[in-house]
């Protein structure tokens, strides 16, 4: 994927590079004015829009008038030239997003999983990306990349997912080759919290710091992280496990071994089993509510769950040094367990942490997956492949 048809020189990919920097974040710019950014010859300037122009990813905006001197034409990002597809598969709910190159979005849905498992999930994830694509008129040629963010760890070498109890349908599968059959593109697969991560770094509670985690508590529990600008992955992509940090229960129990010791105690499961109630339809929003109104039982049990989770703050803390860590997921960025979360850590250190709940909430997710399809694309698109740095992300409306 590139917009080569053979290569040229490395001076002109980077030539192309630093005008697509430009339009991308500052928008519509005139040819003088690209060169004048970019320290480039007006010629050359000319023959890196020509290039582009003739490739379909750049446009003419218009005419700009100024004060001196002849008008001048003015270019941007062709936005109808392709998209990429962002999705969150969770356990329970599929959030996708098309978003055109320049990072606008043209359709956004959130839709329950709805009992699918296996391929048939996969098949009502491309069920709804087909009706999005309708509703928004893009044809699926248009669709160059998508980005997929699901709880668990992919294997790099059989494309399977492990650790992700919660997503034990799809585990046997090839879940890379099986999305690209279905979807008729390339895809990228990424850890849901590691996309959280990356989201809340681009639109959210994130911008502008180098060294960030993300905390997600909710069904599951997980930890995503930036260190100096980059995701910190691991050896084999399973940085951030934190469910099985060995506190907070048994850490020798067999479900401890399944799901966790530090899940079983503040994940979803563990906090409804906490309070105790015996209605099977209840769930850890439940026990959150009834606790924000004063009821004794929840209120012990959410309170609990926010001094292990303080402890868990405490630990990312230690280990990473973070400027921040923001709280997400249906559990963690709840203001009452924001709240207790804090009043829990002066027990527990003399540190002083920010901790913050996300900005983005349910979409921080999404929002990563997009970011993820977006800088694929443009480095592919216009990034010389042997430049060491990538391309920034557009700063388009969330």
């Amino acid at each position: 994927m590139n917009i080569w048809t053979s290569t040229p020189p490395m001076l002109r990919q980077i030539s192309v590079r630093a005008a697509m920097e430009i339009l991308l974040h500052e928008g519509p710019t005139s040819r003088a004015d690209l060169a004048k950014k970019t320290g480039l010859s007006k010629q050359t300037m000319s023959e890196v829009i020509r290039t582009l122009e003739e490739s379909g990813w750049v446009r003419v905006k218009g005419v700009v008038s100024g004060k001196v001197g002849r008008s001048a034409v003015s270019y941007e990002v062709a936005p109808d030239a392709g998209c990429v597809i962002g999705i969150d598969l969770g356990a329970t709910t599929i959030r996708a997003a098309i978003v055109d190159i320049a990072g606008g979005i043209s359709e956004e849905i959130e839709a329950p999983v709805e009992g699918h498992t296996g391929k048939k999930l996969l098949d009502h994830v491309n069920n709804l990306i087909e009706q999005s694509l309708t509703k928004a008129k893009i044809p699926r040629s248009k669709v160059l990349l998508a980005a997929v963010a699901t709880p668990g760890v992919v294997d790099p070498e059989t494309g399977m997912l492990s650790l992700a109890p919660n997503m034990s349908d799809v585990a046997s599968m090839d879940m890379r080759r099986t999305l690209q059959d279905v979807l008729g593109c390339d895809v990228i697969i990424e850890n849901d919290v590691n996309a959280a991560v990356i989201g809340e770094s681009w639109k959210g509670n994130g911008i502008g710091l180098d060294c960030v985690a993300f905390i997600s508590l909710g069904t599951g529990i997980g930890l995503g992280t930036l260190v100096n600008g980059k995701l910190m992955r691991g050896a084999k992509g399973a940085a951030g496990e934190i469910s099985y940090l060995p506190f907070g229960s048994d850490p020798y129990a067999a479900e401890s071994l399944e799901r966790g010791a530090l899940e079983c105690a503040i994940g979803a499961r563990g906090i409804v089993n906490r309070y105790g109630s015996g209605d099977g339809g209840l769930t850890a929003r439940d026990v959150l509510e009834k606790a924000e109104g004063g009821e004794a039982g929840a209120l012990a049990t959410i309170k609990e769950t926010a001094r292990l989770a303080a402890l868990l703050v405490v630990s990312v803390d230690a280990m990473l040094d973070p400027q921040k860590i923001i709280l997400g997921g249906n559990v963690g960025r709840h203001p009452l367990m924001e709240r207790l979360i804090q009043q829990a850590l002066p027990a527990c250190t003399k540190r002083t942490i920010s901790v913050e709940a996300s900005t983005l909430g349910s979409r921080a997710t999404l929002m990563g997956a997009v970011a993820i399809a977006l800088n694929q694309l443009h480095n592919a698109l216009f990034s010389p492949q042997d430049l060491p740095t990538e391309m920034r992300l557009p700063t388009a409306t969330a």
